[in-house]
């Protein structure tokens, strides 16, 4: 925080009382109301903002990013990742840092949590952490639609567990290796008529919707992702957001036609009995395990956890095989010794040979390629935000109840603390 912010939020409320009543009330003409209210006005908003520029006083004792820090990323649509390094980084890698920090968000001020030690605690302890509801506030904007929803990803407790004993036993079965396999031949005969040059991100984007459509079954913009009224309420004013709404409708309308299909299917039996248990779709999977036991999904939930599935699985697995062909072309040893480890386990013959389950659990150097991509440019910077429930401490602070908690994985993937040499 600079001193100029710092001083500024030390401004008391009576300060801006006596500022208002000795230096600017005198000067307004007596018959002018509108711009004596005008005034008082604008003062009140200036102190509203300081107040609100602070934690609140319960946890003004915990490290804090300005407001004006936040408002200035958000206003020059900084990228997470640029002001995770900007800001965060060297926050957590000062010599007094526990690896907790305030930041102030579109629900208030959050708690980060950006060691392993306290982000274990907080993920596992699902009682004392559980996940906000942050549904009804948000009722009607874009992201609501598609993913603030009762899935397994926004709910907690009860809710959370029903669905988890669904879900759970058709993620573990569900690996259609043979189905992946024939995919990417099908890639990368796409990928020998498009020349020498070509987009691989947008190539990868559209395989990877592709699998998710046969193996399963942005939308956040900033403006609204602040301002949650403006997707809603006063949506008329953006013509642009109004047909991303249309064309989400129609999208949830198509996966309501797939849930819908995929049970009469089940119903007439005409689901191909044949196919190995790991080679099925999730969908029937998780149909399937409902029907014997454990627990049944609503439609809805369904429906929920499908748009899930093609978040969580499209735009991630994109963009981590896009940057796995980056630093493979960059780093040919690594190239050569991950193709060497492919050989020696799927032979060097000039036909396509598919992989088994069998085969990729022995790629041992592959597998570890794929864990550091993910671990430099993950998928997902932080996770959703929980709530404490009751006083709680943390690297031997107090975190008062009520306290907004998220673990920052992106935080704790660039620490030099955790890692060494991390951003490479």
């Amino acid at each position: 925080m600079s001193p100029l912010e710092n001083s500024f939020l030390k401004v008391p409320l009576q300060t801006i009382v006596q500022l208002y009543s000795n230096e600017i009330a005198p000067r307004i003409p007596k018959n002018n109301k509108l711009v004596s209210i005008s005034a008082a006005v604008i003062l009140s908003l200036v102190y509203l903002i300081i107040d609100k520029a602070k934690p609140p006083r319960k946890l003004r004792h915990l490290p804090y990013i300005s407001l004006f820090c936040i408002l200035k990323s958000t206003y020059y649509k900084e990228s997470v990742r640029d002001r995770c390094h900007r800001v965060h980084i060297p926050i957590i890698e000062s010599e007094n840092s526990n690896g907790l920090f305030l930041e102030v968000t579109q629900n208030g001020w959050v708690l980060n949590v950006a060691n392993p030690e306290d982000a274990k605690r907080v993920l596992l302890k699902h009682e004392l952490f559980p996940k906000i509801n942050i549904s009804e506030e948000r009722s009607g904007t874009l992201q609501s639609k598609f993913t603030i929803r009762p899935s397994m990803a926004m709910s907690s407790g009860v809710q959370w567990k029903r669905q988890r004993n669904v879900a759970n036993p058709a993620f573990h079965c569900s690996m259609p290796v043979r189905l992946f396999g024939n995919l990417t031949l099908e890639m990368f005969r796409s990928m020998e008529n498009k020349g020498e040059v070509f987009n691989v991100s947008d190539l990868m984007e559209r395989w990877t919707l592709d699998v998710i459509g046969r193996a399963g079954f942005g939308l956040r913009d900033p403006l609204f992702f602040l301002f949650p009224r403006l997707d809603t309420s006063a949506r008329w004013l953006f013509p642009d957001r109004q047909y991303i709404h249309e064309q989400t409708e129609i999208f949830l309308k198509m996966l309501d036609e797939v849930v819908e299909n995929k049970k009469l299917d089940m119903k007439n039996g005409v689901l191909n009995s044949a196919l190995e248990e790991n080679e099925r779709d999730l969908l029937t999977l998780m149909l399937e395990s409902g029907e014997e036991g454990s627990g049944m999904m609503s439609d809805y939930e369904l429906k929920s956890n499908l748009c899930g599935i093609f978040l969580a699985g499209h735009d991630t697995t994109a963009s981590a095989l896009s940057y796995a062909i980056h630093y493979l072309a960059e780093n040919q040893d690594i190239q050569e010794k991950a193709r060497q480890e492919a050989i020696s386990i799927l032979g060097d013959e000039s036909c396509d040979v598919l992989p088994t389950i069998e085969d990729t659990k022995r790629m041992a150097y592959i597998n570890q390629i794929i864990k550091e991509i993910l671990r430099i440019n993950g998928p997902v910077a932080r996770t959703i935000t929980r709530v404490a429930r009751e006083d709680s401490v943390l690297s031997d602070m107090l975190v008062p109840k009520g306290t907004l908690v998220i673990v920052n994985m992106l935080d704790i993937h660039h620490c030099s603390k955790i890692w060494s040499d991390p951003d490479i």
